[in-house]
């Protein structure tokens, strides 16, 4: 057998799985007892090669040694099986890609060393009524993946609900928040779209035949008018030792100082939007905002406001 021959002769079983040694001998030109002796030789030589005779039966090449082969160091490998994991927490009610995602990472763990159980990762929402994002997730995965247009109603920052039509290009995760880029049709330019926002979302079974490539488009989230609708402030606040992990957990603190009565000082950067000023008015009194005078301006208009709407 020729190196060339025997390169091809395992990439062919690594590429189909399993074949027939009729198969591999009409492939190769040669004789089914031929192909046999190339078994015996590559198993000698330490390639786990072996032959099932019978129905249903072939020649297959150990799935270990197949992916043991690939040029992965073991952090490539860990990280691979991390990504398995993180997409088998969002792979909706598809009992085929759950399963699928579960034989991925088993046969990965069997490759890796080190610990594989020291990551669990699920982006879902606590609440019930949030479940549905792994619906959505797995409609819009297949529609990237089977490139099919989606059409859903969105809701703008600005307030506005418009009807959109997308060719889907990938899933974005970022800040806490899944997001869709694609080529949006009516916009006629690539946009991101936040899937919290995303309404009576649809394929609408028509070729998304708008690409990346076709558009030139090198994708930036910063200058995406997601991103860019939100301008940033900086913060300065006291909280109070009670509600000091819900500001921990809802923005990212820095120049942080701890008072003897446990209360915080804290730095942070937020949006300069609208639905601001009314989650840090839901602190109630356990917040001060202590600069900028504009945001704390805001929060005591709105706060007389509220009252009005009680009275």
């Amino acid at each position: 057998m020729q190196i060339d021959q025997l390169f091809e002769f395992v990439y062919v079983l690594i590429d189909k799985k399993n074949v027939t040694a009729a198969e591999m001998a009409k492939r190769f030109g040669v004789s089914t007892r031929t192909i046999y002796r190339w078994i015996d030789a590559l198993s000698v030589s330490g390639v786990p090669v072996y032959a099932l005779r019978g129905r249903g039966g072939g020649i297959a090449i150990s799935e270990k040694y197949a992916l043991d082969k690939t040029v992965l160091s073991e952090e490539e490998k860990l990280a691979i099986l991390s990504s398995v994991k993180a997409l088998n927490s969002l792979s909706g009610n598809s009992a085929t890609a759950v399963n699928a995602n579960i034989k991925a990472a088993e046969k990965l763990s069997r490759l890796v060393q080190k610990d594989t159980d020291w990551l669990e990762v699920d982006f879902s929402p606590w609440s019930p009524e949030g479940q549905g994002v792994k619906q959505l997730f797995g409609l819009l995965r297949d529609s990237i993946l089977k490139k099919r247009q989606v059409s859903f109603d969105y809701f703008s920052g600005s307030g506005n609900s418009e009807h959109r039509i997308v060719h889907p290009w990938k899933l974005v995760y970022r800040g806490q928040a899944w997001y869709l880029l694609g080529w949006c049709t009516s916009r006629k330019s690539e946009r991101y779209f936040k899937l919290s926002r995303m309404v009576n979302v649809k394929e609408t079974g028509r070729a998304a035949n708008v690409t990346i490539q076709d558009t030139g488009a090198i994708p930036n989230m910063e200058d995406s008018p997601v991103i860019q609708a939100q301008s940033l402030i900086k913060i300065k606040a006291k909280v109070s030792a009670k509600m000091a992990f819900y500001l921990l957990d809802s923005f990212a603190c820095s120049e942080i100082k701890t008072h003897k009565d446990g209360s915080l000082s804290v730095s942070f950067s937020a949006p300069d939007e609208t639905w601001l000023i009314g989650m840090l008015l839901s602190f109630g009194p356990d917040l001060q905002i202590i600069s900028p005078k504009n945001i704390r301006k805001k929060i005591i208009d709105m706060a007389n406001q509220t009252v009005q709407v009680y009275k």
